[in-house]
């Protein structure tokens, strides 16, 4: 049996088929980029990589019926982030949920009965404090709109069509896979000089305080929600659990950048987020423990980009 990742070859989606294949699983990959990273050639065995958009619902069609018989459970990970989304808004917002939708379509047809979508915190809204899966959900933005809406609809595709359909709200993934100057803008501004990004400005943001996920243990938590056999819960919370303010990030960056720093950042906050998550509930029902600190997650990530920049 094989797990079929959509967004595989993604920043969290590539590191989630990592240690499926580490563990000697097999992974269905089907994603629209086709460029594999370099930490997923040593597994490429037990990888199928499959072309194809999560919006195009007769390939995906296609796919799902060849390959229903071995998949033992898909993880949705496609999703378009941030400030990104209104800047195409019917599109992207459509991507946000409509391929959701699809996926939970096909699992209903084909008879695929687990399902894990890969959620956010930003849902939660700007609460100062962490908040847990109980809490009341308070979008501030299209982004957050799209994913607590798919949420709700998966939710009701499992109760009606018996699916276990379970989520995994993640927070500010950072780390080896995609470089700073690819991401939205807070993102950018934190990690930014790990790249030598020149420029880099904002008049606000070194006060904005955020629960920093280091890709592998967001990996790890996704892994462990698909693993688990029985579960209490639906929904878990799936971060550092740590926060920590932009300008103490960027100061980490300063230490461990091999390139010039260029930045200015003034005081303030850039976006209406809650500042950490609890994790409590992944920790004592999945046994989900972080393995990077902050300042160790920085540094492997400066290694990372490194050696990408000097291999360019």
């Amino acid at each position: 049996m094989a797990v079929f990742i959509t967004g595989g070859y993604g920043h969290l989606g590539s590191w989630i088929a990592y240690l499926f294949a580490k563990n000697n699983r097999d992974v269905i990959i089907y994603d629209i980029n086709k460029i594999c990273p370099e930490y997923l050639e040593d597994y490429k065995g037990k990888i199928h990589f499959i072309e194809g958009d999560v919006l195009d619902f007769a390939r995906l069609t296609d796919v799902i019926k060849e390959y229903k018989d071995d998949i033992e459970g898909i993880i949705h990970t496609v999703a378009i982030m941030g400030e990104f989304v209104p800047k195409n808004p019917y599109f992207n917002i459509q991507l946000n949920i409509i391929g959701l939708l699809n996926i939970l379509e096909l699992s209903r047809i084909f008879g695929i009965k687990k399902i894990i979508f890969t959620s956010t915190g930003a849902i939660y809204g700007r609460k100062k404090r962490k908040s847990k899966e109980e809490d009341c959900i308070e979008p501030q933005d299209l982004y957050a709109a799209s994913k607590a809406s798919a949420e709700f609809i998966g939710r009701k595709y499992a109760d009606i069509y018996q699916i276990d359909f379970r989520i995994g709200r993640l927070y500010f993934i950072y780390g080896p896979g995609r470089m700073p100057s690819t991401f939205f803008t807070l993102y950018k501004i934190a990690f930014g000089i790990l790249e030598g990004i020149k420029g880099l400005k904002s008049i606000k943001g070194s006060d904005q305080i955020i629960d920093f996920t280091y890709v592998l243990d967001a990996a790890q938590g996704i892994y462990l929600l698909f693993e688990k056999k029985k579960l209490v819960s639906k929904v878990y919370n799936i971060s550092s659990g740590e926060s920590y303010k932009v300008g103490e990030v960027v100061a980490l960056c300063k230490k461990y950048t091999y390139f010039p720093v260029d930045i200015s950042l003034g005081k303030g906050k850039l976006m209406n987020r809650v500042e950490g998550l609890d994790i409590s509930k992944a920790k004592k029902e999945l046994g989900y423990q972080p393995a990077y600190n902050i300042e160790e997650g920085i540094k492997l990530y400066s290694e990372w980009i490194k050696s990408k920049k000097l291999t360019v």
